[in-house]
């Protein structure tokens, strides 16, 4: 059976991590070190909103990636599909079609799936979209008390890999929670932080009533390493 466009990148990239892997395990490219010194100076950069630091961590890990063999290889290996591509008469259209349609822009203005980012609900009453997004570094912060949810069942969906989620919520609106942390605290409502080594957390709230069509709220939340609170206020 043909393989999916997707298994296809999948693998490739796969091949090409562990390609990086035999490189820094075996041949001992102590460069990897700068990656790490980048990521970490991002990580802050982004928290404390210092342009510096994340410019700092931008270039320790440009520098970490030129210093691979391997990306280098892969590079060289792009620029001759490339060329034989376009010596084959394929328009250069044809070719860079892929990169502009992945960044096409969604619907929603709000919430963006990257890397490197910390994002926020508007400081002003703004209009509800649910929420499916996620990243590797950066902080979430979602304020839920200044917009007017639909009626009947609204969801939040969070995938982070390092960085804190806060979400506020107003104290009248039922809830459903589902948190995962690899290593962390959580904090739901008043209950006192729970220190989380790759445990999970299930809750409900404001259910106490019969809330027939009313609007309610699922929150599901999964982060690697970072912080996680849920208030009313």
């Amino acid at each position: 059976m043909n393989r999916s466009k997707t298994e296809r990148t999948t693998l490739w990239i796969m091949a090409f991590a562990l390609l990086v892997f035999l490189e820094t395990g075996l041949f001992g490219n102590g460069n990897v070190i700068f990656f790490f010194l980048g990521a970490i100076a991002m990580y802050f950069g982004l928290q404390r909103r210092s342009k510096w630091l994340v410019l700092s961590g931008g270039i320790f890990i440009v520098i970490a990636l030129l210093s691979l063999w391997s990306l280098r290889l892969l590079i060289f290996g792009m620029l001759i599909y490339l060329v034989i591509r376009l010596w084959k008469g394929t328009p250069a259209e044809e070719i860079m079609r892929p990169l502009k349609e992945t960044t096409r822009e969604t619907q929603n203005g709000i919430w963006k799936d990257r890397l490197f980012s910390s994002q926020s609900t508007p400081f002003t009453s703004y209009e509800w979209q649910d929420v499916h997004v996620q990243g590797m570094v950066g902080d979430f912060y979602i304020d839920v008390t200044d917009t007017v949810l639909p009626k009947q069942t609204s969801f939040i969906s969070i995938r982070q890999g390092f960085g804190r989620v806060k979400i506020e919520l107003p104290y009248d609106l039922p809830v459903r929670i589902h948190c995962s942390v690899l290593f962390g605290e959580c904090r739901l409502f008043d209950l006192t932080p729970k220190r989380l080594l790759n445990e999970s957390i299930h809750m409900k709230d404001g259910y106490d009533r019969t809330i027939g069509t009313e609007a309610e709220l699922i929150i599901s939340i999964a982060v690697r390493f970072g912080d996680v609170e849920v208030i009313r206020k």
